[in-house]
């Protein structure tokens, strides 16, 4: 598939993505109370730490379970419907949720060491090719790279979510050919936060700081949940097509 066809594709899923996240927002809001509950206060707390890389990785982990609840509720009633939760607050933590955290973690390590040479590599272009436009350049396809193995990988974590056994081999071998799609739909959500972040930590000194987290946060959840929800709808695609 050409450039022009991936990119209309990805466009499509994203824009069926936030279609499914506002149209299911009341049901995905309260089904998710409790752990976007925890991660605000989580996120409160951490503005009392010191901001060092080892404590910034160690509140992420601590953060991970409740992610987890988050995902598996959008990804259970995008999939499966409201009448798929056990109540209108959510899901229990099961074995499902154990193996859904385990999944996680590895995409999370995977993102994490993928991320480090490609920010390297943004460094290095942005610094022989000055410009804004460059370093633009350099950010969007480091996101692109990250996200394809991101996405290609994380198939794996809506088959967890609606009770299917799976593993990392096949969410690689299920999105064959349509990993650039998935990638794409991924970074257009994400590269809409980029210039948030930077108009609002910009010139914010530590008096205005708490504000800005908690308006970060107001977009970041929903940006994390119309992300989950292109996965989710990815998989179903690529499912249905691997059932004709």
């Amino acid at each position: 598939m050409r450039l022009k066809g991936q990119l209309t594709a990805s466009f499509a899923l994203v824009v069926e993505a936030i279609s499914e996240v506002v149209r299911k927002r009341l049901t995905l809001l309260g089904a998710a109370f409790l752990p976007i509950a925890g991660i605000f206060l989580i996120d409160a707390l951490s503005a009392e730490m010191t901001r060092s890389v080892i404590s910034q990785l160690l509140l992420q982990l601590t953060t991970l379970p409740l992610y987890a609840l988050f995902a598996i509720v959008v990804h259970r009633v995008v999939l499966l419907g409201e009448d798929s939760l056990p109540n209108r607050w959510g899901i229990f933590w099961t074995e499902r949720e154990t193996r859904f955290l385990g999944w996680l973690i590895g995409i999370w390590l995977l993102y994490f060491a993928l991320s480090l040479p490609t920010a390297i590599l943004g460094l290095v272009f942005s610094k022989r090719m000055s410009g804004w436009n460059v370093a633009w350049v350099a950010t969007i396809l480091s996101y692109i790279l990250v996200a394809y193995f991101q996405g290609r990988f994380s198939l794996v974590l809506p088959a967890t979510a609606i009770d299917r056994r799976s593993n990392f081999r096949e969410s690689w071998a299920m999105s064959r050919g349509k990993g650039m799609i998935i990638a794409m739909a991924l970074v257009i959500p994400a590269m809409i936060l980029i210039p948030i972040e930077w108009a609002l930590y910009g010139a914010v000194d530590d008096t205005f700081r708490p504000i800005a987290d908690l308006v970060w946060m107001l977009l970041v959840l929903p940006i994390f949940a119309v992300e989950i929800a292109i996965i989710s709808l990815a998989f179903d695609k690529l499912s249905y097509q691997g059932r004709r």
